[in-house]
């Protein structure tokens, strides 16, 4: 049964893709499979509270000691989320089925570097080879109650589907494939199995992802961050103007 869950998924994804494609671009599906082990810190189900973004960070790192940097040099590809997360039964209009545990997305990336989603920045440029991450959050705001996962594929050696990296741009015609099977390391959270930054309370026997909870830096260190993060969006901003 699970081999044929994962074939139609992947068969699914592929037919979105080629619905969705254009000459203006090649086409990016992402996502987990249809009712995949999604779980917070506690060993909860995930519920219609969580975002999931793909993205990027540019020349930027993120580690578990620059966590307050994060949204600010983050870009957003595309997102999938549960737009009236109080009710559960109402499908998956924007990419995340609450009830059956799987969040899915496709958007193209033009051939100036660009992606479609409505909910990426117009500006931002995804250029070739930058490194994908995906983003599970509750809220982005560094409190005890905000539960992140942030993984990324590293070994492509094992990928079923296409690696984690951003595509030629010059790539038109292309369709690619990032599935939240093939990430093997997270930088907080947990993947396919491996707990890696973060604070849990539990410990599911398996899990393809597994969200923990945020640890607060100290004041000092958030007031840095603060001017920092300021910093970096008026660079970025006047760098756009530019040009």
């Amino acid at each position: 049964m699970k081999f044929s869950t994962l074939t139609a998924l992947r068969a699914g994804f592929l037919a979105l893709a080629l619905m969705c494609s254009s000459a203006q671009g090649s086409t990016i599906a992402w996502g987990s499979v249809f009712q995949d082990t999604l779980y917070d810190s506690h060993g909860n189900t995930l519920t219609g509270t969580y975002s999931f973004e793909v993205g990027t960070f540019g020349a930027f790192v993120p580690t578990m000691h620059n966590i307050a940097l994060w949204e600010a040099n983050w870009k957003v590809f595309d997102r999938a989320y549960d737009p009236t997360p109080l009710d559960p039964n109402d499908g998956d209009p924007n990419g995340w089925n609450v009830i059956d545990q799987f969040f899915v997305g496709s958007e193209t990336h033009d051939t100036s570097g660009f992606s479609d989603s409505p909910d990426a920045d117009p500006t931002d440029v995804f250029a070739e080879n930058e490194k994908v991450y995906l983003w599970a959050y509750n809220s982005k705001a560094i409190t005890y109650t905000s539960e992140w996962a942030l993984v990324t594929d590293s070994n492509f050696a094992a990928n079923l589907s296409n690696n984690w990296l951003i595509p030629d741009p010059a790539d038109a015609a292309g369709s690619f494939t990032w599935q939240l099977e093939d990430a093997d390391e997270a930088v907080i959270g947990g993947v396919n199995n491996v707990q890696y930054g973060g604070e849990f309370s539990a410990t599911p026997p398996t899990f393809s992802l597994q969200t923990a909870v945020v640890p607060e830096p100290g004041s000092a260190f958030l007031l840095f961050a603060a001017f920092a993060a300021h910093f970096i969006r008026r660079t970025r901003r006047l760098t756009r103007q530019a040009h």
